[in-house]
């Protein structure tokens, strides 16, 4: 049985990055012998199947936000010592392929004298998302690898133009589909972190539009997340009194039940590295809202068939489309009908046998 290595700096936080590589490890350990290698000693906000094993090197990064020297030389100084406990585990740990996730991790690995042809690079974040300094470690390094796995076709394309073997295969859908007939909840929800990328004060202004028509006092927006704009985003609820229509509530790894009581899905981030959540949006037959932003929303969702994108900043527009389908059921359940159906092209089989033929 072939072994592969995934290596992240933790499992711990509740983000789309470690969902991912909690769901494609667990399902390729039931034809590998998977090991997900960590820096710190934290648990996994995922389940992880029991047959695989987590181990750490205990390397990890702490940086001074507020001096810009101190950051560039922590950072420097974590990738020389976190090369060297790669050496020193994989010295008594052999591995078939490596799985990582980040330039920095990709630099570490060169640093250790990893082998280029067994590294398999996935792509979690658009390539415009990336600044200067990770744009030029991508170009120098990446070509070496194995593969690139990139999860939107038109960076797939991109990449191959700078001689980057990359190939296309999206993330897995979720596990729990589920057809949106008919549902009686007036939700609509929107899951990410809180940061600019995401975009949630845009949501928030959005819908105080448009709950400012007494047609959709019934109707809650229910927001999933944390982070560094937690504060703005609850004070911002709360000085324009709309603490009776806009529920928080803190990452979860049961998700699905907030997917089932939804009848609408809201993505307004200016920058996606894929968009899962408008993929397990449509696993469950929600019609979906979104910008339409770098570089996976284009990837998912086909305008006015099996729901909106939207060009990025047209707030206006945005307001329209989602309240075009608060207030059409049927048009709800038509476009929702579609988005489940159209989920199907990420069926389980498909992504896995292109992981296979790379993996064997």
């Amino acid at each position: 049985m072939k072994r592969v290595v995934f290596f992240v700096n933790s499992m711990q936080p509740s983000g789309g990055i470690e969902r991912v590589i909690a769901t494609l490890a667990n399902k390729l350990s039931v034809k590998f012998e998977i090991t997900i290698l960590v820096k710190d000693d934290a648990k996994s906000f995922y389940s992880l199947n029991k047959s695989i094993k987590i181990d750490s090197i205990n390397n990890i990064l702490h940086l001074n936000m507020h001096n810009k020297l101190s950051r560039i030389f922590n950072v420097l100084k974590t990738i020389f010592s976190t090369s060297k406990s790669l050496q020193n585990y994989f010295e008594k740990n052999n591995f078939d392929y490596y799985y990582v996730t980040h330039p920095l991790s990709v630099l570490e690995f060169y640093v250790a004298k990893i082998n280029p042809q067994k590294v398999i690079i996935s792509e979690h974040a658009s390539k415009e998302h990336y600044n200067i300094i990770y744009r030029v470690i991508k170009k120098l390094l990446y070509k070496r690898c194995h593969v690139y796995v990139v999860p939107t076709i038109a960076d797939t394309l991109s990449y191959k133009e700078d001689g980057i073997p990359a190939v296309t295969i999206p993330h897995f859908r979720s596990e729990l589909p589920y057809v949106n007939a008919n549902k009686k909840n007036r939700i609509v929800l929107n899951i990410g972190r809180f940061t600019s990328d995401k975009q949630q004060r845009v949501l928030l202004n959005v819908w105080k539009k448009i709950i400012s028509n007494k047609e959709y006092s019934e109707w809650k927006l229910f927001i999933i997340g944390s982070g560094e704009l937690e504060a703005e985003l609850y004070t911002f609820v709360s000085e324009n009194n709309l603490q009776d229509t806009v529920k928080f509530f803190p990452p979860t790894s049961n998700i699905e039940e907030y997917y089932l009581k939804a009848s609408i899905f809201a993505l307004t981030s200016r920058s996606e590295g894929y968009g899962m959540v408008l993929l397990e949006a449509i696993s469950f037959g929600l019609p979906c809202v979104s910008f339409d932003c770098p570089s996976g929303p284009k990837d998912i969702i086909q305008d006015k068939f099996n729901g909106y994108l939207v060009s990025l900043g047209r707030e206006k527009e945005f307001e329209l489309r989602l309240t075009e389908l608060m207030y059409d059921g049927r048009l709800q359940q038509e476009i929702g009908l579609n988005a489940y159906n159209s989920s199907q092209a990420w069926s389980e089989e498909i992504i896995f046998n292109k992981w296979l033929e790379i993996l064997n």
